[in-house]
């Protein structure tokens, strides 16, 4: 590189350095928000955030009673069928596990 391109990149850089302040003086921020306010949000936002796990617990846990009794009462009213679609289930997820690991292990030894 000779003097002049340095010269010329330093010129590049002087301008763009200028045009940059000129676009930062024209639109600076209207209003920024003081400390005391973004503290404010995060409380706030954090309450609402534990507010609706709460709600999401109890609704698991509801959801989760409602199919444990169920499942309670078809076995004590239908205990072959309910079996059956235990042992149904468990067959077909292991059917499911198998097929992935075979296709997870067929792209390990592709990559």
């Amino acid at each position: 590189m000779s003097r002049s391109d340095d010269e010329q990149e330093q010129e590049v850089v002087e301008r763009l350095q200028q045009h940059m302040r000129v676009l930062d003086d024209a639109f600076e921020p209207a209003n920024i928000p003081s400390l005391g306010s973004l503290e404010a949000q995060v409380r706030e936002r954090r309450q609402i955030r534990r507010r609706t796990n709460w709600i999401e617990m109890i609704c698991f846990w509801l959801v989760g009673l409602l199919a444990v009794t169920f499942g309670a009462l078809f076995l004590v009213s239908a205990p072959a069928l309910y079996l059956g679609i235990q042992a149904f289930g468990t067959v077909v997820a292991v059917i499911l596990v198998v097929i992935w690991a075979g296709r997870r292990r067929k792209e390990v030894r592709h990559e």
